[in-house]
This record gives C-alpha cells, structure tokens and sequence, in this order.
C-alpha cells in the first residue's frame, strides 16, 4: 500500500496493564489495526510518564510488575482513522487518544513496491 501526502496520525496513549478480553489493550489495537488493513501502527512502550491520574509510571528493578506509559501510533486517511477510533472506543478506558493530521513521506529502496 501506497500512503503518502496529508494523512491522519492517531495517538492512543494507555499503560502496559489494561486489557482488553485478558489481552494486552496494545496489542489488541495493533491487531485490529492489521486486520482492518490500516497504512501502519506502531506500539511504543515509554520509559517514564504518567497520565490523567499524576502516578510516575517507570521500570523498577525491585518491582514484581512494572506498569508503563504505551502509546499506540496509526496512520491512514482520514476515513480510514476515523472508521477504526468508532471501532476501538468500546475498548478504550482511561486513556488519551490524539488526532493530527501529517504529512507521510514513503522511502523504498529501488525497485520495491514497483509492480
């Protein structure tokens, strides 16, 4: 798939703990994402941040658990983004999803995508 010029990035900004169907809500998201045959998706997990509630998420060493900030980028037309935020917000508790629009710029190698 080919996506580039103006272009909507979703933001979903949630913590390694909540879950959707006993499944971590990241991967969830990502998968449907997939299934849906969105441009891109990406699960980042952070290192420190905390969210609405003020708690410092961070990786301790001493900690049996560590819950951390996730955010969930995707990238589509606006259909495409709108469509799959509709689809996802029964799931989505207790988190923050940002939208913008971007400018998607693709870099392939010689020769690939060319068919």
């Amino acid at each position: 798939m080919k996506l580039e010029g103006d272009q909507i990035l979703l933001r979903v900004f949630l913590n390694t703990f909540q879950k959707w169907h006993h499944r971590p809500l990241y991967e969830v998201i990502v998968e449907k994402a997939r299934m849906e045959h969105m441009a891109g998706a990406t699960a980042l997990i952070g290192v420190e941040g905390f969210g609405q509630n003020g708690v410092l998420l961070q990786e301790r060493p001493w900690r049996l658990a560590n819950d951390r900030e996730v955010v969930v980028e995707l990238v589509d037309t606006e259909e495409k983004t709108d469509k799959f935020l509709a689809g996802i917000e029964p799931m989505i508790q207790n988190a923050i999803v940002t939208r913008e629009r971007v400018h998607v710029i693709s870099y392939r190698r010689r020769g690939e995508g060319m068919a």
